[in-house]
């Protein structure tokens, strides 16, 4: 019979478990030098391995020849509990058991010493779903527990759990699993089970994933079904539902060129052939914002995964795509009053005007009466400050006064954004100066205000 891969390559040891080092080094470390806490929370999005933590937990702790923290997998007891019939391993969902009956069996059970174990363990999963009669129920246990006994309490609801639970267990929280690591993960799997799977596959696999190991393994445990010689992208995409994200990006580069013909065509294409149409409309708002992002920030690698799309777009204006996100958005939030269909074509055909967009740069290099000074300092300023502030200066009256260019602020936006433009004096040397405009002289001089009057 076929064994499921999120089953079968489930992690049996801490040094099997992939994207939670700190989580692993901690509880590993804990039971190599015996400081096992009485009660844990581990919590984390679905799929991280939470549950698969607390087995191996369990088993480093029954185990009859440890090593380092990590248990045998040889030994009985071992054995046992990866079969599920280890009577000192307790699971108990309380999703379906969260009431304080339940708990009541649990406090009564837990005074009896280990069958045959060194030390007995609870693992409550979903432990956000138990009734706060069932928490107040558990506390006193959780708090002082019987000798050679652990609690561990798995959610995925972190911020559901009340504060007197919270203060009696040590907590363990683990973090999506990153893409990179997911594809190496797949990859592993693909090599034990002999499929071909090309590599863009497999980064779309865990891209859709969200970060959840589980379900990486479920997708390509479903796309495994297609033979070697006709698995790529496209069988993928048709076999899963999903768009890949080269997909997206030329759908993104329709919309940026305001081909509107060319995009309902895609987007019906898509819709007739049976794929989410809300999940592909969250996608494209991610990898837009991604781009923008990308546009912004001077070090994107600190806030993104993957900057490969700032490469693909690097010539997209930064005004075009806020624009042209304000559409998405739009369009997802009327996709919830009408037809998703109908909403995301009104989005797109809107787009025809993002060709006629020009940039505040464009605008004032194409305006008379720019001087070649003029033009040379708008340029300087572009690069040395941040997209808000240069904004602000760009809209900000100017004279000329001693061979200076003076830019005319009030009070408001210059406190704001005083520590870049005191640089920018520094920068140019004498050749930029400022003029503040008191509150008080607001309502005798006009002048440009970032924040409005």
């Amino acid at each position: 019979m076929h064994i499921p891969f999120a089953r079968k390559y489930r992690p049996r040891f801490f040094g099997e478990v992939v994207g939670q080092e700190t989580p692993v080094r901690i509880l590993q470390n804990a039971v190599k030098n015996d400081r096992v806490s009485h009660a844990y929370l581990f919590a984390g999005p679905r799929g991280v391995g939470k549950t698969t933590l607390a087995r191996i937990l369990a088993k480093a702790l029954n185990c009859k020849n440890p090593k380092d923290g990590e248990p045998c997998g040889e030994c009985e007891n071992c054995r046992e509990i990866e079969k599920g019939s280890f009577p000192d391993l307790i699971e108990m969902d309380a999703a379906s058991n969260r009431g304080i009956d339940d708990i009541r069996s649990v406090r009564e059970a837990v005074n009896y010493t280990p069958i045959k174990g060194k030390t007995k363990v609870y693992i409550i999963d979903e432990a956000h779903m138990l009734t706060k009669e069932a928490f107040n129920a558990l506390l006193k246990t959780l708090e002082e527990p019987p000798l050679r006994t652990v609690f561990i309490l798995c959610t995925t609801e972190y911020e559901k759990i009340i504060p007197t639970i919270l203060s009696r267990c040590q907590r363990i929280i683990l973090s999506r699993v990153p893409d990179d690591k997911i594809v190496s993960y797949l990859r592993m799997i693909c090599q034990r089970e002999n499929i071909n799977c090309p590599e863009e596959v497999l980064k779309m696999i865990a891209h859709v994933s969200d970060g959840c190991l589980r379900d990486a393994a479920s997708l390509l445990d479903q796309v495994s079904v297609i033979p070697d010689k006709e698995l790529d992208i496209n069988s993928a995409e048709e076999l899963l539902g999903i768009i890949s994200l080269e997909r997206v990006h030329q759908f993104m580069a329709l919309l940026l060129d305001s081909k509107v013909d060319e995009a309902i065509e895609f987007l019906r294409d898509i819709y007739r052939r049976g794929f989410n149409l809300t999940r592909f409309w969250e996608v494209l708002e991610e990898e837009v914002r991604n781009l923008i992002l990308c546009k912004s920030l001077k070090d994107p690698k600190k806030v993104l995964e993957d900057t490969s799309i700032c490469e693909k777009f690097k010539d997209a204006d930064l005004t075009r795509l806020l624009y042209l996100e304000n559409l998405i958005s739009r369009g997802r939030l009327e996709a919830r009053s009408r037809p998703p269909i109908r909403a995301y074509e009104l989005a797109v055909i809107k787009t025809i005007l993002i060709k006629e967009i020009i940039s505040i740069e464009e605008a004032l290099r194409t305006s008379p009466g720019r001087t070649e000074k003029e033009e040379t300092i708008i340029d300087k300023l572009r690069h040395t400050l941040s997209p808000v502030a240069f904004k602000a200066l760009e809209e900000a009256k100017r004279e000329e006064r001693n061979s200076e260019t003076v830019f005319i602020l009030d009070e408001e936006t210059y406190d704001a954004f005083r520590s870049e433009f005191e640089k920018v004096k520094t920068a140019f040397g004498g050749g930029v100066d400022f003029k503040v405009i008191k509150k008080k002289e607001k309502m005798k001089r006009s002048s440009t205000s970032l924040f409005g009057s």
